[in-house]
């Protein structure tokens, strides 16, 4: 008699649970539902996964098998694979060095410059790094403190260490003049990006002038076309350059009032290095006679086994970008760390060798790729395709990876996602991805009970605003993390 009391009483429990659980889920689904019908999205493509972390179960999905462009959510997977195949440890390393003897001062070899391919060489971005200046100044006093006053050799820059293509073939021309379109090199300088200060004109539509460009390359030309726009009406202008190539120009619209300041892509880095080196010995009182060398792909690789060393600059760790990027979602720092990986794994830096191991990490993961395609490591290629559901397969077999989920930004406190689900509490941490008619955000969100979902939100093809998308996003985050 009291074993079937019990198990009446088991199966009234069980049945409430489950009512409870469906109730739950349903409640979830509506809510979402109805956020999502949004009548902003209604002529664009929206697809939507979130996995139950613990149990990896679909709670809710929106076209949840079909690809959509994710845009800078990719970085998430780029980041993820850095931190397994190169190590949360792992540092860039550039090295000076000179060959031949030193003689009453005077070098008589090479002094030779080896890219490791580092990303944040030259920058002062991130804790620890140095300046570009600062750069210099420190390899000429190094020179100095080895007795080189003189150099009769030649500078060589090597920066073989990556493939000799910087950009990936899907990138758009608008893209690539601009500092977030930056190629990545061998041999990398201050993010590859320079800054041209514009004075705006008196009245709107008047041409603006130059007043300077930092770094800046005596042998570049650049061409102004951009134009004077009314007050408070944003950077509208356009730098076009490609790879190698000393001519830039800008189009389009800068705000009236002050000087304003727009980034450009720097398309030779090595050629720059060089000369900022030079002009930096002629600032210390280094006399350099030679002539500079950039070598190429095809030439015969240099042994500096048998070198003296000058300098050796190590980057930050690989933790420590794979963060810097997902917070800032700096494109270049992305595509390094894709061709590092294929560096390391194949000695040779190729986008795409490094594509394919992370679809092989990918595949380790149990993750399906069927039907995934990844042109780049940033996400600015236009040609990426990744299912929601694939996504969130992904962030489940990360989801215990603590270097790695503290990598993604806190939404409404920190980078790229602070303006988004303010108050949720560091409940919150998701990837943006935005670019013309995409607004994305994948990541992770606890929600108030405890439960801990892996969430991938795109949509592709709007029309509207992308601050007015990400506010409906986020509007479905903050909802999720309120469920049960």
């Amino acid at each position: 008699m009291v074993h079937m009391k019990f198990k009446r009483i088991f199966m009234l429990f069980s049945l409430w649970s489950w009512s409870v659980t469906l109730i739950a889920q349903v409640s979830i689904k509506d809510r979402l539902n109805t956020i999502l019908n949004d009548s902003l999205l209604i002529h664009s493509f929206v697809g939507v996964s979130v996995r139950d972390v613990a149990t990896n179960k679909l709670v809710y999905e929106r076209n949840g098998t079909l690809s959509f462009t994710p845009a800078s959510n990719l970085k998430l997977i780029t980041t993820a694979a850095a931190l397994d195949l190169l190590g949360a440890d792992y540092r860039f390393i550039t090295r000076v060095y000179y060959s031949d003897t030193i003689s009453n001062h005077s070098l008589k070899g090479d002094l030779v410059i080896n890219g490791g391919g580092d990303p944040t060489l030259g920058s002062d971005k991130m804790n620890g790094s140095l300046s570009y200046q600062l750069l210099m100044r420190n390899i000429v006093s190094e020179l100095k403190l080895k007795g080189i006053t003189q150099i009769e050799g030649r500078i060589v820059i090597d920066p073989t260490h990556f493939e000799y293509n910087p950009i990936p073939m899907d990138y758009t021309w608008a893209d690539i003049g601009n500092y977030y379109g930056a190629g990545s090199f061998g041999l990398n300088l201050n993010e590859n990006q320079t800054v041209i200060t514009l004075k705006p004109s008196s009245k709107v539509g008047g041409i603006t002038s130059l007043q300077s460009i930092l770094p800046w390359d005596s042998s570049w030309s650049f061409i102004n076309h951009i134009k004077t726009g009314v007050s408070n009406s944003g950077d509208k202008s356009i730098i076009y350059s490609s790879p190698y190539n000393p001519l830039f120009f800008g189009e389009g619209t800068i705000p009236m009032g002050t000087a304003y300041a727009v980034k450009a892509s720097i398309s030779d880095p090595s050629t720059l290095f060089a000369n900022l080196l030079i002009a930096e010995m002629n600032k210390q009182g280094v006399v350099f006679k030679g002539t500079i060398k950039i070598v190429q792909s095809d030439d015969i690789k240099m042994n500096t086994s048998k070198m003296n060393i000058v300098f050796e600059h190590k980057s930050p760790t690989i933790k420590e970008i794979c963060t810097y990027a997902n917070l800032v979602s700096n494109n270049l720092y992305a595509e390094c760390l894709l061709k590092e990986i294929s560096f390391k794994m194949n000695g040779v830096g190729s986008a795409q060798n490094g594509i394919n191991h992370i679809k092989k990490y990918l595949s380790s993961k149990n993750v399906d790729t069927i039907g995934m395609v990844l042109r780049d490591g940033s996400g600015m290629s236009p040609f990426n395709s990744i299912s929601p559901n694939q996504f969130t397969q992904f962030l489940v077999s990360k989801s215990l990876n603590t270097i790695y989920v503290t990598s993604i930004p806190i939404a409404g406190l920190q980078g790229t996602v602070a303006h988004i689900c303010k108050g949720s509490e560091g409940k919150i941490r998701v990837k943006s991805g935005t670019m013309n008619g995409t607004t994305c955000y994948s990541g992770y969100v606890q929600t108030n009970s405890g439960n801990r979902y892996a969430v991938s939100f795109m949509v592709n093809k709007h029309e509207a605003k992308n601050r007015m998308v990400q506010h409906v996003l986020s509007t479905a985050l903050m909802e999720i993390m309120r469920s049960n």
